[in-house]
Formats: structure tokens, C-alpha cells, sequence
């Protein structure tokens, strides 16, 4: 039993990567406020068949973030630096990288169909399917360690995952989270990476 200490630097990708987000993002709030060229449109994820679809979107949407919600954007910023550290000390560089864009694809594959039977037509952006995906394969790693939720209440790393998974699925369920399939594709491609063949950790192998 081991109490998981956050805040303990990031790691070398990790920082490449938030360096990136962020720059991506200041970008959107020029073009968008200031220089009024609505680029977002065009780079966000739109259901094939909608007018305003382009086949990059389906690379460039898990770059962008709603320029409408700066505050959104730093919360965000804030759980991946939390979780991305540890994830990536145990996986390694390519093997973060991998299980955080295949989340990304598993998004999409799930959240595209859905939407196209379900009769959604809203456009997808942002890295939260990677993010929800790296926070249950941390309670995964590390399921006995106990985390300060909101800073204040303890919580084993495992329960983080499951409230995870469940808090998703019920938000999707009563269709409060209208990307909830695109989420719930990235925990499950992210789930089944982790446990799939190869050299990636396992619970109580680390």
C-alpha cells in the first residue's frame, strides 16, 4: 500500500507534448478572436457525409480544443500533467505514444458509427478520450496506491479507474455527455492496448 505522490515533474514526452497542445491552442484563440479566420471548423471532427467533413480532420481533431472554453483547456492540461508521467515512466516513450493515440483512434471508431446511427451530427475534437483512457490504465498499474482526489479526499488508484468507466458510461447513458461514444472508444482501445500481447506492464509486474 503506497500513497502516489503527483507533481513529481514530466516526463520528456510529456512536456513535448504539452508545449504542443498549448502552443496548437494559443493559435486558436489568434485566428479565432483575434485575427477572425474560424480555422477550428475546419480542423475539428465532423461525421463523414456532413458538408463540412474533410478526410484530415481525422488526424488534426485530437489536436484541437474548444477556443470557446480556455478554463476547459486548463483543466485538461492540468489531469495530463498528473497522469501522464507515471504512465509514461512505465511505458516508455513509444509506448505512451501508442496507447495515447490509439485511444484516440479507438474515439473514433466508436464515436463515428454511433453518431451516424444515432443521428448525431456534432462536431469532435480534443484529447479527452486519450486522457480518461490514461487515467484507467494508471489505476490499472498502480491499484493499491491512494491518490488525493481534488487534493483533498484519498481514493485508491483502482476506484479512480472504475468511477472512471462508470461515470462515463452513465453521462452517456443519459446523453449529458454528447461525445460519450467517443470517449468510452478511447477507454476501451486504450484498456485493450494495455492488456494486448507485446512488452506492455502489467498490474503488479512493475
Amino acid at each position: 500500500h503506497i500513497t502516489y505522490q503527483f507533481g513529481s515533474g514530466l516526463t520528456r514526452v510529456g512536456k513535448i507534448m504539452l508545449i504542443v497542445y498549448g502552443a496548437i491552442y494559443v493559435l486558436e484563440l489568434l485566428f479565432e478572436h483575434w485575427f477572425h479566420v474560424p480555422v477550428v471548423r475546419s480542423l475539428v471532427l465532423f461525421p463523414p457525409g456532413h458538408p463540412s467533413f474533410h478526410v484530415w480532420q481525422l488526424v488534426t481533431h485530437p489536436f484541437l480544443h474548444d477556443p470557446g472554453s480556455p478554463i476547459g483547456f486548463l483543466i485538461t492540461c492540468v489531469v495530463f500533467y498528473f497522469f501522464s508521467a507515471p504512465v509514461e515512466r512505465a511505458l516508455g516513450d513509444r509506448g505512451f505514444l501508442f496507447l495515447f493515440y490509439m485511444s484516440a483512434l479507438g474515439a473514433v471508431l466508436i464515436g463515428l458509427p454511433f453518431n451516424a446511427l444515432a443521428g448525431f451530427d456534432a462536431p469532435f475534437s480534443g484529447m479527452m478520450p486519450s486522457l480518461l483512457s490514461l487515467i484507467v490504465v494508471f489505476g490499472l498499474m498502480n491499484p493499491e496506491a491512494t491518490i488525493l482526489l481534488m487534493f483533498v479526499l484519498p481514493v485508491k488508484a483502482k476506484y479512480l479507474s472504475y468511477g472512471t468507466v462508470i461515470v462515463t458510461f452513465l453521462t452517456f447513458l443519459a446523453k449529458v455527455n454528447p461525445h460519450g461514444a467517443f470517449h468510452l472508444g478511447g477507454i476501451l482501445l486504450g484498456y485493450l492496448v494495455f492488456r494486448g500481447p507485446g512488452n506492455l506492464p502489467r498490474p503488479g509486474h512493475l
